[in-house]
């Protein structure tokens, strides 16, 4: 009974929006323009850098660094490097948004590469109850749309320091990452090598597939139809853009017995991929942020893939 109750925290916004925006008046928050053209708005140009003292944990370099953008979006980021001071390849990580930046201290060696990993640019609660929906619904779509751009004010940065080897970036979208990541990647070419990590297409789906632990199952579809909307998932949903990924790589890393993904949502975004492809599938379940272990077993499976080159066969059974 306890787990039941966790879980339904874990997912309020799907079974709250359906029932609190429609009646409410919310839908003023609707907009149903292509974001696209905003992209390159958000995104600006660096405007200030904030960094905090520089530590050395687990032989490495450790130090956070907050960006802010001529827009006023602000990139808050984790930085774990080498101790030597010489160009390595970049990997950048957009994980759950509870984990955010601090993702990179789940890594306990970057075999030799930099290591940076993002928080979304959002500044309001992670958990919403009741009528606090309605007040930051506009304030998630934003930080959603907000997120390609964001990766994008990362790259600005990153590319122009000493320590970073700008001919092999690899961008890892992990979980809800996923999205995200893969949308920079379409429209960044400075990405050399897309990464998702238990992701998925159909963000609609993924919404209403979720939404059954809070709700009955009767009104699940329309509940994600509805926060895919609100969200702006038909314009952010990755299949729509990963073909413009190739011709560089693009690798789906997936467990087999994934709870919080459909399999079809999974197999749509590649399907959708060009080549050079590749999705791989790992026993287990989603990765959970309070699994630690589960956590830094999957980052040591991409980086020694990473290390040793992956195999650009189609293999969609590996």
């Amino acid at each position: 009974m306890p787990q039941s109750s966790t879980r339904r925290r874990r997912w309020p916004l799907a079974a709250v929006l359906i029932a609190v925006l429609s009646l409410s008046g919310g839908l003023t928050v609707l907009r149903f323009d292509d974001p696209t053209p905003r992209f390159t708005e958000r995104r600006g140009a660096v405007q200030r850098v904030t960094r905090d003292t520089m530590t050395v944990e687990e032989g490495h370099r450790l130090e956070a660094v907050t960006l802010t953008s001529t827009s006023g979006m602000t990139v808050p980021m984790l930085v774990k490097r080498p101790l030597e001071e010489r160009p390595a390849p970049l990997v950048l990580i957009l994980g759950g948004h509870a984990t955010g930046r601090d993702a990179a201290r789940l890594i306990p060696d970057t075999r030799g590469r930099v290591i940076v990993a993002l928080s979304y640019p959002y500044a309001g609660p992670h958990r919403l109850k009741g009528l606090e929906v309605l007040e930051w619904a506009p304030h998630i779509r934003q930080a959603l749309h907000d997120t390609p751009p964001a990766i994008q004010l990362a790259l600005d940065w990153l590319l122009r320091q000493p320590w970073v080897d700008a001919r092999e970036v690899h961008g890892v979208g992990a979980s809800l990452g996923t999205p995200f990541m893969t949308v920079a990647a379409a429209i960044d070419a400075r990405i050399t090598h897309v990464w998702s990590v238990h992701g998925a297409g159909r963000s609609r789906d993924l919404l209403a597939h979720n939404a059954r632990e809070s709700m009955p199952s009767l009104f699940a579809p329309l509940a994600g139809t509805l926060a895919d909307v609100i969200v702006g998932g038909p314009y952010l949903t990755p299949e729509l853009w990963v073909a413009r990924v190739a011709p560089r790589p693009f690798t789906m890393i997936n467990a087999t017995e994934d709870e919080r993904l459909p399999r079809a949502a999974i197999e749509a975004l590649y399907a959708a991929a060009h080549e050079p492809k590749q999705l791989v599938w790992l026993p287990g379940q989603h990765v959970q942020r309070n699994r630690p272990e589960i956590v830094r077993a999957l980052v040591t499976t991409v980086l020694q893939r990473m290390e040793n080159g992956v195999d650009r066969r189609t293999n969609a059974g590996d």
